[in-house]
């Protein structure tokens, strides 16, 4: 009886037609859909579930594959149901190259998905892995202009395959890539300075530098603008276009950074005790342990006193820290010019003195 009935239902399915085709073969090729898009849906849950596991073992194309696999979105999936079981229902004519023009699409997009996975991930894992920042910064400007011009091919391949005239397109936006350079023309040039800076590398973040007047720490480098942290607190931001046409002083690249004082003494010392002030501060600079002594010289006849010129070097591992040195230095002179005895000169502080009474009316 059953089968009865279900030969009753094939053969009234048969007379309605649609399309040119039967309504049983319609049903056929929906039920051929969805058995062919769940099988797509088995397998890529399948080899998610087995890339995730590999990545779990430290090796990193398992990783790049499990991020692209997660970017295969159900949609494509679907176009590749429905082609594969439109294959014998649509006959060779205009709906045909249709549906080929619409998988080829899908593949075009699919697959730029798929490469901007594969740019993310490599993206991460350079940053994930590496300890640079500034080569961080590198990398993710690179893969900007990356993904930028893997979206640009595809995107004239899948126009060129729907027969738009690609080279007509280029010309146009040749002309309109020029309207609009000319339009963010400062835009475009703290974008290049920053790729000059990134990849030159002039400073690198946390480098104390000082670019014309402005001195501080490189706190971040835009793909627009530098951002320095001052010694006194606030944040000073540059573009990046002035910065590349500045003059900087990177001090984080000093091997040696060299001090320089000026003592003036009395001309009440002796020559003895002038004679032996060289050798006394040599002794000092050379016992701190963090300097490099490089010469002290009585250099001068001076109204305030006599010079002495005074130069040491902080060695390369105190260069951030000079300051701690020449205050220790300063102190270890002074303490034994006093123990020697010999003497500072002052320059005595000049008071300003009333004016006589005529003379202040006078200015009156």
């Amino acid at each position: 009886m059953i089968t009865y009935y279900w030969q009753q239902l094939g053969q009234q399915l048969a007379h309605y037609r649609f399309s040119g085709h039967s309504a049983l073969v319609w049903i056929a090729t929906i039920l051929v859909f969805g058995a062919i898009f769940a099988l797509l849906k088995a397998v890529l849950r399948t080899s998610q579930g087995i890339l995730r596991v590999a990545a779990q073992g430290g090796a990193a194309w398992p990783v790049f594959l499990d991020k692209a696999a997660r970017q295969t979105h159900s949609w494509f999936l679907a176009t590749l149901a429905a082609a594969a079981a439109c294959e014998r229902l649509t006959p060779p004519d205009l709906s045909r190259a249709l549906l080929g023009d619409i998988v080829v699409t899908a593949l075009f997009v699919q697959a730029a998905l798929w490469g901007h996975a594969f740019i993310q991930a490599g993206i991460d894992h350079y940053r994930a892995h590496s300890q640079d920042g500034e080569r961080s910064t590198v990398v993710v400007a690179v893969g900007l202009i990356a993904t930028i011009l893997l979206w640009l091919l595809l995107t004239l391949a899948a126009l060129s395959n729907l027969g738009v005239n690609v080279t007509a397109l280029l010309a146009g936006f040749g002309v309109g890539g020029v309207a609009l350079a000319l339009a963010v023309q400062s835009t475009l040039a703290d974008f290049l300075a920053s790729l000059w800076i990134l990849f030159d590398k002039p400073f690198v973040l946390g480098d104390p530098i000082a670019i014309d007047t402005y001195t501080g720490t490189v706190e971040r480098i835009g793909l627009r603008t530098t951002r320095l942290r001052s010694p006194s607190g606030e944040q000073i931001i540059i573009s990046n276009s002035d910065v590349v046409k500045s003059r900087m002083r990177n001090y984080k690249r000093m091997r040696e950074r060299t001090l320089m004082s000026t003592l003036y003494l009395t001309y009440e010392n002796s020559h003895e005790a002038l004679a032996r002030t060289t050798t006394l501060i040599e002794g000092i600079v050379q016992n701190d342990g963090r300097a490099r002594f490089l010469r002290a010289h009585f250099t001068d006849y001076q109204p305030q006193g006599l010079i002495f010129e005074v130069a040491y070097s902080v060695r390369e591992d105190y260069v951030d820290a000079y300051r701690d040195v020449q205050h220790a230095i300063n102190l270890a002179i002074f303490h034994a010019f006093y123990e020697q005895g010999i003497e500072f000169a002052h320059q005595p502080v000049a008071h300003t003195q009333p004016l006589p009474d005529p003379i202040a009316k006078e200015a009156s």
